[in-house]
């Protein structure tokens, strides 16, 4: 439907402007994070950390790259520092390696909120400690 065009147009925009640093581009994020390399590249481009991945093109690699993914999210506590963790309900790495849209779009999407909201907490904690030092002169 038109909800999804629009979502998964700026989705992909979202994904392109992070990995941009790494030299990859996605054009359908429903093709180009099936094998989970464009999205291990995500992730470490956002956290700056390194995710385990396969190097192969079989289904089974392409199924794990997507599983250390998901695993490493399942980790990240980025949800206001608490130790919730990034939800990822009922996402299974067969339904990313599949192009299935639905479940590709709440796996970005729930990427942006948790990381987006991560960044806007940084800036607004910084800006508050600057203005606590700057206050106390």
């Amino acid at each position: 439907d038109e909800r999804d065009t629009v979502q998964k147009k700026t989705f992909t925009k979202w994904v392109n402007k992070h990995l941009s640093k790494t030299g990859l581009k996605v054009d359908d994020l429903f093709v180009d994070l099936r094998d989970g390399y464009a999205l291990i590249a995500l992730l470490e481009a956002l956290t700056g950390e390194r995710i385990q991945k396969e190097s192969g093109y079989t289904r089974f690699h392409r199924i794990q790259n997507v599983q250390y993914c998901l695993d490493f999210l399942k980790k990240k506590n980025v949800s206001f520092g608490d130790s919730r963790g990034i939800k990822l309900v009922n996402i299974r790495p067969e339904d990313i390696v599949e192009g299935n849209g639905k479940l590709t779009l709440g796996l970005i999407w729930t990427i942006i909120l948790n990381f987006q909201v991560s960044v806007i907490r940084q800036r607004l904690l910084m800006e508050s400690q600057h203005e606590q030092m700057s206050g106390a002169h």
